[in-house]
């Protein structure tokens, strides 16, 4: 009796082998975690003008930022290294050995900028963590002469237009792709600007919109980790400052209003619904200061989940 009853017992059975993540260990990491570091993300950075979009990413003291708007710095006091700079007549200007030269800023040059990148990452030199175009609209420019140049043509019009305006944004996208294969992160800079949209008859309603076409957007929305927004905030605020007597003793403080300009970030602001994104839950605004802005918010995306 007592083997009939061991014998209808359920049967164990202990599963032996390898895990489907071992199995397939050779192929790649499975079952882990990764969040790229803000300085290697593929980003891009939209805001009004003036909205400290440029003096933020000029903070980034590892960048690389090529300035195809030939803009003046933004910063007061800034980290990254920008190519070309503006003299002091205001004119493009690229280092010597022994000072600078004047330069005229073309596609073909940014792509020698390129290639120089991808030779350094390949021997493995010291380089910057971040290469940065600021603007996308202005390299736009730089890239419609290029292909109109390579064509053979005098005129961007002369060419079939479909066409010319593929090679353009083909030719952005590859730019950035083939830098961010090689190691480094990469970030765009576009304008929003205020669209009036009408509604009906005499009612209208204020939208933010990009720069750039929706078609080119919908080719770059999908590669980037991370496109936050830049706006800034106007007030005035009031401090109490202690005045002084006329025999030079402290006397009674007194209101004092200033004005003042915050530049904040934000990746959640329902009006820009399909602009933003972001793989981490960063705080729906966060205040950023002239100095260390970049230090500031590495840390905060950094401890994000």
């Amino acid at each position: 009796m007592a083997e009939t009853q061991n014998s209808t017992k359920p049967q164990q059975k202990l599963a032996v082998g390898k895990t489907i993540q071992a199995r397939y260990s050779g192929l790649g990491f499975s079952g882990v975690g990764m969040v790229s570091p803000p300085g290697r993300l593929f980003g891009l950075i939209v805001g009004m003008p003036g909205a400290g979009k440029s003096c933020f990413l000029q903070s980034h003291p590892n960048a690389f930022i090529i300035n195809s708007d030939l803009s003046s710095t933004t910063n007061p006091n800034p980290k990254a290294i920008m190519w070309p700079a503006m003299g002091p007549e205001g004119i493009p200007i690229e280092p010597l050995s022994s000072g600078f030269q004047n330069c005229a800023l073309t596609w073909k040059g940014v792509l020698e900028k390129k290639a120089q990148l991808l030779k350094m990452s390949e021997q493995n030199q010291e380089r910057p963590e971040t290469i940065v175009v600021d603007s996308l609209g202005s390299a736009i420019g730089l890239v419609r002469k290029h292909v109109t140049e390579k064509a053979g043509k005098q005129e961007w019009k002369e060419l079939d237009g479909r066409r010319a305006w593929d090679d353009v944004y083909e030719e952005l996208v590859r730019f950035a792709v083939d830098l961010r294969s090689a190691g480094y992160g990469f970030y765009y800079v576009c304008h929003l600007v205020n669209a009036k949209i009408p509604l009906g008859d005499d009612r209208y309603t204020i939208r933010p919109e990009l720069t750039i076409t929706d078609s080119f957007y919908k080719r770059l929305f999908p590669l980037f980790e991370l496109v936050a927004a830049f706006e800034s905030e106007y007030g005035t605020e009031t401090t109490m400052v202690a005045r002084k007597n006329p025999d030079g003793s402290p006397g009674p403080k007194r209101p004092v209003k200033t004005k003042y300009k915050k530049h904040c970030m934000t990746v959640n602001d329902e009006s820009l619904l399909g602009i933003t994104k972001c793989r981490v839950m960063l705080p729906d605004k966060i205040e950023l200061p002239q100095e260390g802005a970049w230090s500031i918010f590495e840390d905060i995306y950094k401890s994000a989940k």
